[in-house]
């Protein structure tokens, strides 16, 4: 009798109530023998998607395998137990759910730069909106990594949503930079020497077409000539 599933309820009972600000994230793996008799339990326990098999410091005898449908580690094991038996196995991750503040510092900073390139541009209060926002987000981001040692499970959820608020980020930070390689002076002559040199490459590509039509009706009209 395998209760694999059974273990994997413990798992994550065990990853909500393990205590908070340590150097690695531990997580109780429990499995239960309900028979009256030695049966085989096996253990299966899926880790978070961001851990590798280098993040986990200690897991006692049990494998670290990866499951090619769900993209992710587990760690399993079969043990045989004797009847009413429970099994208890203990698994230490590295804390890996950080975001760097010097990382958010360096984002804010570049955003700071970009709103000052936009100052005596038509664009300042655009640029100014699109900074406010992106200063929201990273007070949001520093909020949640704040608040994210109350558990191991929201610490997780924190950090992916991080994730997403800096990719919106990165986002915003391109949208900025595009708009101010427009509005400024040097945006601009970039700007006009691009339609500069489309015109030249349209007009070259135009005169070779008129060459080439010019060439044939010549070969056409030399070559009529002599049945007149």
């Amino acid at each position: 009798m395998k209760i694999g599933k059974l273990a994997f309820l413990f798992f994550v009972f065990g990853l909500l109530l393990c205590p908070p600000a340590q150097a690695g994230i531990s997580m109780r793996l429990m499995a239960l023998n309900p028979a009256d008799s030695v049966q085989t339990v096996t253990i299966k326990a899926y880790l978070p998607l961001e851990v590798k098999p280098e993040d986990v410091i200690y897991k006692d005898d049990l494998e670290v395998i990866y499951d090619t449908q769900q993209g992710s580690y587990y760690v399993y094991g079969e043990y045989e137990l004797k009847p009413k038996e429970v099994l208890e196995k203990e698994i230490e991750l590295r804390d890996i759910w950080v975001i760097d503040a010097s990382q958010i510092s360096m984002i804010r900073q570049e955003a700071k730069e970009i709103l000052e390139g936009f100052k005596k541009t038509n664009s300042i209060e655009r640029a100014k909106a699109l900074y406010s926002d992106i200063d929201k987000k990273l007070k949001d981001v520093e909020q949640m990594q704040a608040i994210a040692s109350a558990s191991p499970g929201y610490k997780i959820s924190n950090y992916r949503n991080s994730l997403t608020l800096l990719n919106s980020v990165k986002a915003d930070l391109v949208a900025a930079k595009t708009l101010l390689a427009e509005v400024t002076p040097k945006g601009m002559a970039r700007l006009t020497w691009k339609i500069i040199l489309f015109i030249i490459i349209f007009l070259g590509i135009l005169g070779a077409g008129f060459f080439f039509i010019w060439q044939r009706q010549s070969k056409l009209e030399a070559e009529q000539k002599p049945q007149e």
